[in-house]
C-alpha cells in the first residue's frame, strides 16, 4: 500500500530525533499551552491544535522548511496530516507516539 501523503511520514522518536540536527527545521508542538510549558522539544514553537486560529497560524509557517511535528501521543499530530498536505507543507516528520515516546526514548526536552 502506498503512502497517500508521501511528504508527511510518521517515524519513531529515535529516528525523528535526527531532524533536530537540521538548523532550518521547524519543530512544531500542537499541544495546549499548558502541556507545552510542562515540557517541550528544544526549539519548539507551540500552536494549539484546539485553538481557533490553528489553520491561520499553520498558514503563516514556511512550507518549504523541514518540519518535526508532535503532540502528546500522536493523535492530534496525526489528525493534522491532511491539513498540512492541503496547505502545501513539503517535508513533515511526525513523531510516532508523540512526546510520550520521545521522553521514553530519553531524548532531550526543555522545561
Amino acid at each position: 500500500m502506498s503512502d497517500p501523503l508521501p511528504n508527511i511520514r510518521a517515524l519513531p522518536a529515535s529516528e525523528a530525533a535526527a531532524r533536530l540536527d537540521d538548523p532550518d527545521a521547524l519543530v512544531l508542538d500542537v499541544r495546549t499551552p499548558g502541556e507545552y510549558v510542562q515540557a517541550h522539544l528544544p526549539g519548539a514553537i507551540n500552536i494549539d491544535f484546539y485553538g481557533p486560529t490553528l489553520r491561520q497560524e499553520l498558514d503563516e509557517l514556511d512550507r518549504d522548511a523541514p518540519m518535526l511535528l508532535y503532540c502528546r501521543s500522536g493523535q492530534r499530530s496525526g489528525n493534522l496530516h491532511g491539513l498540512l498536505a492541503e496547505l502545501g507543507f513539503r517535508d513533515v516528520v511526525d513523531i510516532s507516539g508523540g512526546i510520550i515516546e520521545w521522553v521514553n526514548a530519553e531524548l532531550p526536552v526543555d522545561r
